[in-house]
């Protein structure tokens, strides 16, 4: 495992500590949670985003325009 310093603003550092008191877990152990889930909304996005340049438009509003309004 690797370590980073990480310099926060107070008023972030105090709030993510109660927030990690309110759930018992470790100050550390809070913010790896933190970073793996923005981590993941990144991924997702990512494959959105090539999902959608791939996307067959035009396919896509041949099948739209057969449902019912």
């Amino acid at each position: 495992m690797s370590s980073y310093l990480l310099q926060l603003p107070e008023e972030l550092i105090q709030e993510v500590r109660q927030l990690a008191a309110a759930n018992q877990i470790p100050l550390e152990q809070w913010l790896i949670a933190a970073i793996t889930q923005q981590l993941e909304v990144e991924r997702s996005f990512s494959r959105l985003r090539q999902a959608a340049q791939i996307a067959d438009y035009e396919r896509f509003d041949q099948i739209l325009a057969r449902v019912p309004d």
